[in-house]
């Protein structure tokens, strides 16, 4: 691959401060990496340029860039230039990642103005199990507020962390909370004084990690933004240190990064930004598209045309999606939307009736594409949600075709995970002094697991024989099973790798004393050890080694800001118990106070669905060869996925466009768009939910290269009917 250093002059001599927009697919992020191969190749120190991406996959594309231009500059007989490409690295960050780097090495100089108890005391940057379970400690004896709001005391303690995380990072105090809350609400005082409470609590967990030198995602994005954004010595510092910046998908991004991409705009001598319309999926996690647009008027604002959309170009999902966005945001059902890259899996406007009908159509259509020569792994299906139930029920249906389905479904608990939960039960038996026995079905579900070729019903004779050898005290550890009736069922080999398994327990749990040996230390050894053993689940399923790394980061992390807080002693009065033995998701707790360490603490969090801390491998993950794609709507989005042929699920549903019920948050009431006092209405509900949907819709099909399956059903999954707004907009199909 060939680089030429003046390419992207060419398209835009005398270049300085640029705004790209254009559709997904039409090359923007290939002009933001042709521009860092222009700089390195003009002889720009490396370690001068910044580069900003919205998560960590994406920026595979931009160091695979500065490694050919890298090579190019050395190779060059230019000696200057080829010396100044070995001056450092650009800087790739994500958006947080720059914060969170930035805020580390300013930290001794702005600790004690933003109120940490001991300045000179490094601060631990806690992951969100950790946050959620800090917070949950704080929640505890206010528990009763919240009964009448029914929901699992899980969902409670994430939308409390989203109300810190939106204060943060779209710069309101933390003491304007409750009135915010309060006029997105026209019913009666309850939930008035839930969201005091809420304030409450989210005060109360700030002042104790300012207290114990503890920083999470919101009292990082607060640090950057109050006490780095607005310092004289960090503007000196940004202006000398980045001289060159590219910025990709800004749309993602809050408003507090685009206030410092405001800062470099100012400061820095070139610029090249990116904006992907439709966009703004993240509005969630707290994107801001409005903000980022007013970052074009200090900038030269580029249009990229889309080919697919030139007239005389042929018909594409991209020309269907933006047909169908119109539809959405001009409420024009009965607008005819003729397409021949779309397809309904359904006669006419009636739906399929079964839901189960609906998901076997779709295998057979992907089945048939596969049998006519299509790639799999080239096939998405997405949904708004992806359950456990709809991956079941694809993959089996997809078995007959020889064709597997890759779920990615990065919010997902941790705990909901099979192979995290059968590493929690091999934790117990290795940790005898938390005195949680195992049930004989969850050793047969962990063995199932973790031995290869072993099936639930063998593992279910293994467990059952446990459970009479340990007696009434249940498993705490794995006995020796040698009889030999036993075997003869099982089978001889998966004797042998019960004994490798069981004597690497024993070890463990022999020679390290109570509360002594870190838990993610346990799973490193287990999974370095008898799991990667031949015979094993580590051995064979690399997905499963990069599951097990990812528990052994959220492990090691939560530890550490565990010490940090000196947890230890604080009240839990929780057991290992499944979270359904309490509407809270909690079991009872007692008054007195038991010391608990930090890997017993982290089970306890885990068993209460926390959601789980996203750990970015070094590259995208590839689908597997042989698989299609099942990933919910926002991830596809997010994750920057590409497809020829996509599958839309359950185009009748309303999740499509209707929030999760998050009765103590808000994405749109605490965003910097929205003014205090404002009352939020059902017009309003409308309008934003309207508006996201065209965004997401638009930016599904401009991912789409050939064409779009869309599947219905009259019956939900759960039996009700219904019709929402996309289904609304596809009449006219």
């Amino acid at each position: 691959m060939a680089f030429v250093f003046l390419s992207v002059l060419e398209y835009w001599p005398g270049m300085s401060k640029r705004y790209l927009i254009g559709h997904p697919g039409v090359g923007k992020t290939a002009r933001l990496t042709e521009r860092l191969v222009e700089l390195i190749g003009g002889g720009v120190r490396p370690d001068r340029i910044l580069i900003l991406v919205p998560q960590e996959s994406h920026a595979q594309r931009f160091k695979a860039a500065l490694a050919l231009a890298r090579e190019a500059a050395l190779a060059s007989r230019e000696g200057r230039r080829a010396q100044r490409a070995r001056l450092g690295q650009p800087e790739i960050h994500t958006f947080f990642g720059l914060a969170q780097q930035h805020v580390s090495l300013f930290f001794p100089r702005i600790a004690l103005r933003a109120g940490f108890a001991d300045p000179y005391r490094e601060p631990v940057w806690m992951n969100v199990e950790a946050a959620q379970y800090l917070l949950d400690r704080i929640v505890a004896p206010r528990i009763g507020e919240f009964e009448h709001l029914r929901m699992p005391r899980s969902r409670l303690l994430i939308q409390i962390l989203d109300d810190l995380n939106r204060a943060a990072t779209m710069g309101f105090p933390l003491e304007e909370l409750a009135d915010r809350l309060a006029s997105a609400w026209h019913g009666g005082e309850p939930r008035q004084q839930a969201y005091r409470a809420v304030q409450d609590i989210a005060l109360a967990f700030r002042r104790f990690c300012l207290q114990h030198a503890l920083v999470d995602f919101s009292l990082g994005m607060e640090l950057f933004r109050a006490h780095l954004l607005a310092a004289d010595f960090y503007r000196e510092y940004v202006a000398a240190r980045y001289r060159h910046v590219l910025a990709d998908n800004v749309e993602e991004a809050a408003p507090i990064i685009h206030d410092f991409l405001r800062l470099l705009l100012e400061t820095s001598e070139t610029a090249m930004l990116a904006e992907d319309t439709p966009g703004g999926f993240r509005v969630n996690l707290g994107a801001a598209p409005q903000s980022a647009h007013a970052l074009r008027l200090v900038c030269e604002v580029t249009p990229i045309p889309d080919p697919r959309l030139q007239p005389g170009a042929p018909d594409s999902p991209a020309r269907f999606g933006q047909a169908l966005m119109r539809a959405i945001n001009e409420r024009a059902a009965q607008r005819a939307l003729r397409s021949s890259a779309v397809e309904k899996l359904y006669d006419g406007e009636a739906p399929t009736h079964y839901w189960a009908t609906m998901v076997q159509a779709v295998a057979d259509r992907i089945g048939a594409l596969v049998r006519s020569g299509v790639a799999a792994r080239e096939i998405a299906v997405v949904a708004p949600v992806v359950e456990d139930v709809l991956c079941f029920e694809l993959e089996e249906r997809l078995k007959r075709y020889g064709v597997g389905a890759h779920a990615v479904r990065p919010s997902r608990p941790l705990h909901d995970q099979p192979l995290v939960r059968a590493l929690v039960t091999f934790a117990r038996l290795g940790y005898p002094e938390w005195a949680q026995p195992v049930s004989p079905s969850e050793l047969a579900r962990a063995l199932a697991l973790v031995i290869s070729g072993l099936d639930v019903v063998r593992a279910q004779l293994i467990a059952d024989a446990a459970r009479r050898a340990c007696g009434p005290g249940g498993i705490v550890a794995l006995p020796s099973l040698d009889e030999p009736s036993l075997w003869d069922r099982v089978g001889q080999p998966f004797h042998e790798r019960y004994a490798a398994l069981r004597g690497w327990l024993t070890i463990w749990a022999g020679g390290h004393p109570a509360q002594g040996a870190p838990l993610d230390l346990f799973w490193y050894e287990l999974a370095a050890g008898p799991m990667s053993q031949p015979g094993f689940v580590f051995g064979e399923d690399a997905e499963a080694r990069e599951g097990c790394d990812k528990l052994i980061a959220s492990a090691r992390a939560f530890r550490e800001a565990f010490e940090q807080a000196d947890l230890q002693s604080w009240p839990t009065g929780e057991s290992i118990h499944p979270p359904e033995m309490s509407v809270l998701g909690l079991p009872p707790r007692p008054e007195v106070a038991e010391r608990v360490d930090a890997g017993q603490a982290y089970v306890i969090a885990l068993m209460q669905n926390v959601l789980a801390a996203e750990y970015a491998p070094e590259r995208t993950p590839d689908v597997p060869e042989g698989s299609i794609l099942l990933a919910p709507v926002y991830t596809y989005l997010t994750g920057n996925y590409r497809s020829r042929y996509q599958f839309w699920l359950n185009v009748n549903a309303l999740n499509w466009h209707e929030r999760f019920y998050q009765p103590l948050t808000h994405p749109y009431v605490l965003s910097r768009e929205w003014s205090p006092g404002m009352r939020w209405t059902d017009d309003d509900e409308q309008r934003a939910s309207r508006d996201l949907l065209a965004r997401l819709v638009g930016g599904l099909a401009f991912r789409c290269g050939d064409k779009i399956y869309l599947a219905a059903s009259r019956l939900t999954m759960a039996g009700q009917e219904e019709s929402g707004m996309l289904a609304q907009a596809l009449r006219g199909l």
